[in-house]
């Protein structure tokens, strides 16, 4: 069994989205986030688009309302009244198109074309498994498991 690296910043401001437009996020939309940790960019984007690399599953207050098998989060905490919100946040696979995953989560996943060769750790999801959380049930033996939600992200490794 695989695990996705939780690539986790607690804590930190949505950059290029206000308080209010984070708040504004819902479960289903799709984001392009990129840049360090620290300093976060972020912008809504169609999902499955090239720019979209994570789908939001849910919106909370607290980082510890998020389900405990999402990819990442990511928290904004105005410094005026102290409130928090949280983006709880899946990698946007999409059958048939590959993710550049880094094994050692030092960046965020992004969408690479799958015949890319310079892409490194391209991987393709060949199907997402509904209503069990094991990797077994994947063709290739390998994907992501998400225990708490009961699904399966089978992929495929392309480089």
């Amino acid at each position: 069994m695989k695990a996705l690296p939780a690539v986790v910043a607690a804590a930190i401001a949505l950059a290029g989205c206000s308080s209010a437009a984070a708040a504004d996020v819902q479960a289903g939309d799709c984001l392009h986030v990129g840049g360090p940790p620290d300093r976060p960019e972020t912008a809504r984007v169609e999902c499955g688009s090239p720019e979209s690399n994570f789908r939001v599953v849910e919106t909370v207050a607290d980082s510890d309302e998020c389900p405990g098998d999402v990819d990442t989060y990511y928290s904004t905490r105005s410094s005026f009244s102290g409130s928090s919100s949280t983006v709880c946040l899946d990698v946007d696979w999409v059958v048939g198109g590959c993710m550049s995953v880094d094994p050692e989560n030092s960046r965020d996943p992004v969408r690479v074309d799958c015949g890319d060769r310079s892409a490194s750790n391209r991987q393709r999801a060949t199907q997402i498994v509904f209503d069990v959380a094991n990797v077994d049930q994947c063709a290739t033996g390998t994907g992501y498991a998400y225990d708490e939600r009961q699904f399966t992200v089978c992929v495929e490794d392309v480089s």
